[in-house]
């Protein structure tokens, strides 16, 4: 996810722990399920079943070419709260290019509006009954707005015994705000025996915002290819042109490498093991973020680190059920950063074939995050460091997240998918200790329509 907090990705909004775009590694990994030896073609079909499952796309891929297919499809995503919308239209082209090669075409549109949280203010509650909140001096947004709003109140003493400060609330830019995001990219796969090459590059363009990246990998089956090495790396190059600061442009590059190992354990079994290693350096604050100073009883704009180090440890394990002729998927994710957040995620998905065509795929996700090492909902005073944000995705929290997918084989060549999937963020969720931000609780749900042909 980019620097503001608007989705840049659906299928990416559930977690943005740290509030940065997230990289790709295209086709990071290959799991055996669709060319290893030995392994249960049932579960490689209930595999296969469960592509749009978030997470799990990226992890299965063809044995060799891919057949000539497309796909289509429409996804809404809507905060509560009146906050954020996106309307997404994806297609998706794939086009085998003789014995060896393949070539993947992707394009997507989103259509994003609704309001966001800029920064936090303390209430202050006093024992005659008063309510003061902080000031709003000033809301520079993506809109562009900089125009000072509100009186500032006049604000009693503190802590004095008639008067303390209480829990925060969020100050929201306002729901005017639109934009348009336009992406495309493709990957060229190319196989000799048990190796495979890919290539892929795309380009992603906001009003504000700017994105371009690489990526290869390299796959290769070993052990009579019940076993598959992985290797990946990606380099995105972004450039924000935050419009409430019309002199100012910022850059960042991030470089991912992922290591994976994938393990056919039996006719049932899959095993996946993914190692990810990311750096990002330039300008990593979000423009659009302010931060309340008690002091000074103003906002100000956030600043944080520039450069961030972050590893990523994915585990993934499939079992095929003979007697429910279905399919558990469980996975496992491990992420820690020199920010100081800290993350687990727990998800498993159960595909069950339901007969004449049908597939029901529902699933569960738990999240838990720790703070980042310079978060604040609001600051008394300027950290010595010089980094400071109140960005609700620093914050520790956790969060419950899950959804159902109904997926109907209309004829051999075409497949229907329709989906819903919910997401709730609740600072006691959160296992790891943090400050309470109750306040910044929110959810959201996403509803998908895919259409998938073969010709």
């Amino acid at each position: 996810m980019a620097a503001t907090d608007r989705p840049r990705s659906i299928a990416a909004s559930a977690e943005c722990s740290d509030g940065s775009r997230s990289v790709q590694i295209a086709s990071a990994a290959r799991t055996a399920s669709g060319g290893a030896q030995g392994v249960n073609k049932t579960i490689s079909a209930l595999t296969s079943a469960a592509l749009a499952l978030p997470g799990l796309a990226s992890s299965v891929q063809a044995a060799g070419p891919m057949e000539r297919q497309w796909d289509v499809g429409y996804f809404h995503y809507e905060e509560g709260g009146e906050r954020m919308r996106v309307e997404s239209l994806k297609q998706s082209l794939v086009l085998p290019l003789g014995d060896a090669l393949d070539l993947t075409l992707n394009a997507v549109r989103d259509t994003i509006s609704g309001a966001s949280p800029i920064y936090n203010v303390p209430e202050i509650r006093c024992q005659d009954g008063r309510v003061f909140t902080a000031p709003v001096i000033s809301v520079s947004g993506a809109s562009g707005n900089a125009e000072p709003r509100g009186t500032r109140p006049e604000r009693p003493p503190l802590n004095t015994g008639d008067c303390r400060l209480g829990s925060a609330r969020q100050v929201m830019l306002e729901d005017t705000f639109q934009d348009v995001r336009t992406a495309g990219d493709f990957k060229l796969n190319y196989y000799r025996g048990d190796t495979s090459l890919g290539l892929g590059a795309g380009v992603s363009s906001e009003q504000d915002y700017d994105s371009r990246f690489l990526a290869l990998d390299l796959r290769r089956e070993i052990n009579d290819r019940l076993t598959t090495l992985t290797f990946g790396y990606s380099l995105a190059s972004d450039t924000f042109s935050p419009l409430n600061k019309p002199d100012f442009s910022g850059d960042k590059d991030a470089h991912q490498i992922l290591l994976g190992l994938t393990q056919v354990l039996g006719r049932n079994d899959l095993l996946q093991i993914n190692l990810t290693l990311g750096y990002d350096q330039g300008y990593l604050t979000d423009p659009y973020k302010n931060v309340y100073l008690l002091s000074t009883n103003e906002a100000i704009d956030e600043s944080r680190p520039d450069s961030r180090r972050q590893w990523n440890l994915l585990a993934r394990y499939n079992h095929y059920f003979t007697a429910f002729k279905a399919a558990l998927h469980l996975d496992y994710r491990y992420s820690r950063s020199d920010w100081g957040i800290e993350a687990h995620t727990l998800e498993a998905a159960w595909i069950q074939p339901l007969g004449q065509g049908w597939h029901l795929v529902p699933r569960l996700r738990y999240y838990t995050q720790s703070e980042a090492d310079f978060y604040r909902s609001y600051f008394e005073t300027l950290p010595a460091s010089g980094d400071y944000s109140s960005d609700y995705r620093l914050a520790g929290f956790g969060a419950l997240g899950g959804g159902l997918k109904l997926t109907r084989q209309v004829t051999s060549q075409a497949r229907l998918d329709l989906g819903v999937e919910f997401y709730d963020r609740q600072s006691a969720y959160g296992l790891q200790e943090h400050t309470d931000s109750a306040f910044a609780d929110y959810g959201f749900t996403i509803y998908s329509l895919n259409l998938h042909l073969e010709f």
